[in-house]
């Protein structure tokens, strides 16, 4: 009797041992997929923009040899018929353009 106390005793503990583990094991590949999610969002959010970007950068340099200048705004270009409207930036960030050097850039 004593014997099969002792075996039933011991494959509670190992399951319990067990469980304990698995889900220690679970909630670190929880963490993980959440900080790895967070991470493919960004460079998503980055690779998103960087078509409109590119985008820009070329209606920029269009503006320039059409006019021998670098337009004062982005809006200049919806103005003048180059673009029919400025791409709206990845949620959360902006366009940050230099009138002065033409460069555009999300941030």
């Amino acid at each position: 009797m004593i014997k099969k106390w002792t075996v039933v005793l011991s494959i509670f503990c190992l399951l319990v041992i067990c469980h304990s583990g698995c889900n220690k094991k679970t909630n670190e590949i929880i963490q993980e997929t959440k900080e790895t999610g967070t991470k493919l969002f960004l460079k998503f959010k980055k690779s998103a923009g960087k078509n409109d970007l590119l985008y820009l950068r070329n209606k920029i340099n269009t503006y320039k040899r059409q006019n021998g200048r670098y337009p004062e705004s982005l809006q200049q270009l919806v103005n003048e018929g180059i673009i029919e409207k400025i791409p709206e930036p990845p949620p959360g960030m902006q366009y940050i353009y230099d009138p002065a050097t033409g460069r555009i850039s999300l941030k």
